[in-house]
């Protein structure tokens, strides 16, 4: 019988530990465990702090808990309901009045009318907050299985907390999401309305405005503004040649230094009953050492147009590879910006000159691709889903 017992505990011991799954492990007092993902900077015995679970996960394992958050978020939600509706009627008027009916309005409608179904209003995941002496352990998953959890919960993938990394990652490239990488997806439309300040509706709805309405994207180097057609277009292929040419007269115009060419700009936005702006400034260094590029969101408040927020990045022209810049190079736009600096006189263009513009001009492209992949990511998780398919309607309870 001892032989029987002595086997029995060296099979335990050579049991393999159960794998790892992809999601943080809370464990409460009462020994219960939650999985989900800590949002707050510091977790552990003796501080308060955050997570998200996911609805189904806690309905099945912690009941009771779950029963009990879903009621908090029901009580939460009832002001942000209320103070989102009010914001959309508002901003619908507006709209209408000055550019009428259109997609973001028919949005508006099926939104109102979402917002008053209950059961439409249930998210996937709940916001919870583990009280200080609430829990015994915190583990955080590496910040690659976070993540992949995460992007589990954005595709709806079945049971993403019981899955190891590996099995998470086949998964998420099976319904063509990138496993690896380092940008965490938004989980701001998984999660239950909440209130919030007034900038950042304002926010919200300019990001949004931003995805229907041209015109509302700007280049700007020193006093020149011009329209910026973004990422993947042609530099000109929506300039105004004429409002182009307007705008480069005005380097050469001693008294244009003192106007901003960035507020008429911006007031035509307004007048047009617009919120949004984007501006993309350049900033080069007299020495051609490095080139600097800034995103920023401005929008349009009670006080005027002040900017929300912004990316940047900065790239010197020793860091670029010297096959990109000579790719650049053998752009025909680029060869005769070169042929025309000598027929206008300005000398020719040395060997010297041409690598180091060239350079300048890959270095520019990568600070430009950089800071708009960041702030666009941004403002995709700003964004109201105008252009989405309406979500199905809830199955009625049984």
């Amino acid at each position: 019988m001892i032989g029987v017992w002595m086997l029995a505990a060296w099979l335990g011991l050579q049991a393999s530990p159960p794998a790892a799954t992809a999601a943080d492990r809370v464990v409460l007092k009462d020994g219960r465990e939650l999985r989900g993902l800590v949002t707050s900077k510091t977790a552990g015995p003796r501080v308060g702090f955050d997570m998200l679970v996911r609805r189904d996960w806690a309905e099945a394992h912690v009941a009771d808990l779950a029963e009990r958050w879903v009621r908090n978020a029901e009580t939460m939600r009832r002001p942000a309901v209320a103070e989102r509706q009010r914001r959309l009627k508002t901003w619908r008027a507006e709209r209408t009045a000055t550019v009428g009916e259109d997609r973001v309005t028919a949005w508006i409608d099926a939104e109102l009318k979402r917002l008053e179904d209950p059961r439409a209003l249930e998210s996937p995941l709940l916001a919870v907050r583990i009280g200080r002496d609430g829990c015994r352990a915190a583990e955080r998953a590496a910040d690659a299985d976070r993540r992949a959890l995460a992007l589990a919960w954005t595709c709806n993938l079945p049971d993403p907390e019981e899955k190891t990394p590996d099995e998470l990652k086949g998964s998420i490239e099976a319904r063509g999401f990138v496993a690896d990488g380092t940008d965490f997806p938004s989980l701001e439309k998984l999660t239950p309305l909440t209130t919030e300040p007034e900038a950042k509706w304002l926010a919200r709805r300019a990001a949004t405005e931003l995805t229907v309405d041209p015109g509302r994207r700007f280049l700007r180097y020193q006093g020149l503004l011009i329209p910026d057609p973004g990422a993947g277009a042609r530099l000109d292929a929506q300039i105004d040649l004429n409002a182009a040419l307007g705008q480069i007269a005005r380097l050469f115009d001693p008294n244009a230094a003192a106007a901003d060419p960035l507020a008429p700009a911006l007031a035509k936005i307004g007048r047009e009953g617009g919120v949004g702006a984007v501006v993309t400034s350049l900033d080069i260094a007299p020495d051609l050492s490095r080139v600097g590029v800034n995103v920023a969101l401005w929008i349009r408040g009670p006080r005027g147009w002040t900017e929300y927020g912004s990316r940047n990045s900065v790239v010197r022209p020793e860091d670029v590879p010297r096959g990109v810049a000579d790719a650049i190079g053998q752009d025909p736009q680029v060869q005769s910006v070169f042929n025309l600096a000598g027929s206008l006189g300005l000398g020719a263009v040395t060997a010297e000159m041409r690598d180091r513009s060239l350079r300048m001009g890959a270095a520019t492209q990568q600070a430009l691709g950089a800071a708009r992949a960041d702030f666009a990511r941004e403002l995709d998780a700003l964004a109201l889903p105008v252009l989405e398919p309406p979500a199905p309607s809830p199955k009625p309870a049984q």
